[in-house]
């Protein structure tokens, strides 16, 4: 059922249907707490990261059917953290449905002073659990960004819905040792640099490449007017009003980068040699298989199954030796003996280590802004990159961030059909138009968190925005030799680092294909 467009399902019994006993607890939603939603970016900048998704809701326990210890509860033993959890909204003029929120319950409590015994809960989205999980993947070369997003999302068992960009950077080299899913997606995102994106949206892994704000049409063009207008009542046809008292403003003077440094390893592989040995005596049983973990100090490619006489010494009986992948910086060597059991002596793995070659500073800076706000150094690494990559990281992060960014946040409330349209139908990304008279604010934003605050389950519905303006674009008549209007006395010096997206090279579309458009950076 829902109550007012409004659905609130916990899946206590793991079946992935919600339609268990008391699964749909819509109706037992309280008044207060707020039910609350947020995704998006830590900040409301396209240079930070996005953090997980989260939920926070109150039910009704009046007859303790929520409490974890109620024997008695016909969900008795279900009620624990990790439990999947979905807020769904259908919009009653089109029939519409809009998943909010879908992830699991990461804490829970029950409140026995309260006058309905309240059940209270935060929730992460489907990532925030999944992302601690612990990787160890092989070596890879070649990489495209999206690629390596989907081979985090594989290894640990993702089963949402993706949607993921190609990526910008190719990465001469990636693999992860012992690190958390999470921050693996973090560095990644950080080697495509700003204002490349990876959050869950409604249980949809989501990733943006630094060129998708080129290439979407939600983010080239204003999907909405939200104002604050003096004299009230007044404003442009269409336009939203920003709740009274809802409207934030920050300059972006703190968020001013205008100097990169960073430093690119590059690695290649050294000659073949031990990545890992033991002289540690190893006896068998007959017919006993042992695996044991192959732990590098580096990472390395190409490794072969151990030789005897080379690799390992028997002092009686005999083995098969085998190994769970060729690269990375770990793997598992399985030995089994003979029918007569065996005893090694010395035991090791040969492979080519992947080692750093040399490193490569890279430096770009905003000669005028040092000048004007002094070094202003983006804090940022790029570990994944290619030179090449971040060169143009570099260059577009000066470009768009050696000036203030302003950053505005602002509430809408469900006041119309129309207001909840843009309340359910904004996304990350999304350019709108924001207008405030008393700040003389009247410019196109870029959506960068979204967070929800629902009352009543849906009597009120509001959504705050937080949004970072649009990065600087290059003029229309950049210089070029030989073009009318672009020449000399008459083109404008094009911006290092921003690409226009008019002009970028796309396959099979008119004008930017072959000989028509331009590598983005």
């Amino acid at each position: 059922m829902t109550v007012r467009g409004y659905q609130l399902a916990v899946d206590w019994s793991r079946q992935g249907t919600y339609a268990g006993t008391l699964e749909d607890v819509s109706s037992y939603v309280l008044d207060e707490p707020d039910l609350t939603v947020s995704y998006g970016r830590d900040t409301s900048q396209a240079s930070t990261d996005a953090g997980a998704g989260k939920l926070t809701f109150g039910l009704r326990n009046d007859g303790g059917q929520f409490s974890p210890e109620n024997t008695a509860s016909p969900i008795a033993g279900r009620v624990v953290p990790g439990t999947p959890v979905e807020l769904a909204v259908t919009q009653a003029s089109s029939g519409a449905i809009r998943t909010l929120f879908a992830g699991v319950i990461d804490d829970l409590a029950a409140d026995p002073n309260a006058a309905a015994h309240d059940f209270t809960a935060d929730c992460l989205d489907a990532w925030g659990r999944p992302g601690a999980e612990k990787l160890s993947t092989p070596v890879y070369s070649g990489l495209r960004t999206g690629t390596a997003i989907g081979l985090v999302l594989d290894a640990i068992g993702w089963r949402g819905g993706r949607d993921i960009d190609p990526g910008a950077t190719v990465m001469p080299w990636w693999w992860e040792e012992g690190t958390d899913a999470a921050t693996a997606v973090s560095r990644i995102v950080a080697s495509e640099g700003p204002p490349a994106i990876a959050y869950v949206d409604g249980g949809t892994f989501v990733f943006r490449d630094r060129h998708h704000r080129l290439t979407r049409a939600a983010s080239q063009t204003s999907q909405a007017t939200f104002t604050h207008i003096v004299p009230a009542g007044s404003g442009p046809p269409g336009d939203l009003k920003v709740l009274a008292g809802s409207f934030g403003y920050n300059h972006g003077l703190k968020s001013i980068a205008n100097v990169v440094d960073v430093s690119v390893e590059q690695r290649q592989p050294a000659a073949m040699t031990q990545v890992w040995s033991t002289d540690q005596p190893l006896t068998l049983a007959a017919g006993e298989s042992l695996p044991i973990t192959v732990q590098g100090s580096e990472p390395f490619v190409s490794a072969v199954p151990p030789v005897q006489g080379v690799d390992y010494e028997l002092r009686y009986g005999s083995v098969t030796v085998s190994l769970s992948r060729t690269s990375g910086q770990s793997m598992t060597l399985f030995v089994t003996a003979g029918g007569s059991g065996a005893m090694l002596t010395r035991l090791a793995v040969r492979g080519y280590p992947l080692a750093v070659a040399r490193t490569v500073r890279v430096v770009d800076e905003d000669p005028s802004s040092v000048g004007t706000f002094g070094r202003q150094t983006w804090p940022g690494e790029v570990p994944w990159a290619s030179v090449y990559d971040a060169r143009a990281i570099a260059a577009r992060i000066v470009a768009a961030y050696a000036t203030a960014r302003p950053v505005v946040t602002f509430k809408i409330a469900n006041l119309s059909n129309v207001y909840l349209t843009q309340i359910l139908a904004r996304r990350i990304s999304d350019r709108v138009t924001v207008r405030n008279d008393v700040l003389g604010v009247n410019a196109d934003f870029h959506v960068e968190r979204i967070s929800h605050t629902i009352r009543k389950l849906g009597l009120i519905h509001e959504v705050e925005f937080a949004c970072e303006v649009v990065e600087p674009s290059q003029p229309a008549n950049v210089f070029t030799f030989n073009k009318a209007g672009a020449g000399f006395d008459q083109g404008a010096f094009g911006v290092a680092g921003i690409d226009n997206p008019a002009q970028m090279f796309t396959f099979n579309v008119a004008g930017k294909g072959f000989n028509q458009g331009v590598f983005a950076t």
